[in-house]
């Protein structure tokens, strides 16, 4: 990944102790969910994650099958009973977050857990 608006997207998975962190990067969408997402859906179930944390702040462009995604992880999170936080946006996915009322529904799934 460059930097630039448009460049390749990526989704990596990183154990830190009990947070499982999510960075999102770059121009996140079919490819980045067929290619990337599996090894995330994985990670959800490992043994000692207690804590999800997101980390969306090098988005440069999120379509509806990335944030397809955030929606399932989150989703999946809440299922497990796993607290999930957006540590850092950037306003590309803020704009659609809010637009999309998705936001607004993480936030409820947060409070119920």
């Amino acid at each position: 990944m460059n930097g630039r608006p448009g460049s390749e997207g990526r989704l990596d998975v990183h154990a830190e102790g009990p947070v499982l962190r999510v960075v999102l990067t770059g121009a996140v969408d079919l490819v980045v969910r067929e290619r990337d997402a599996p090894a995330l859906w994985r990670a959800l179930d490992a043994p000692g994650v207690h804590d999800v944390q997101v980390d969306a702040s090098g988005v440069t462009f999120l379509d509806s099958t990335g944030l397809s995604v955030l929606v399932r992880l989150a989703r999946d999170a809440a299922e497990r009973g796993l607290p999930l936080r957006m540590a850092a946006v950037s306003p590309r996915v803020a704009d659609l977050l809010e637009q999309t009322g998705v936001g607004d529904w993480m936030a409820t799934l947060a409070d119920v857990h």
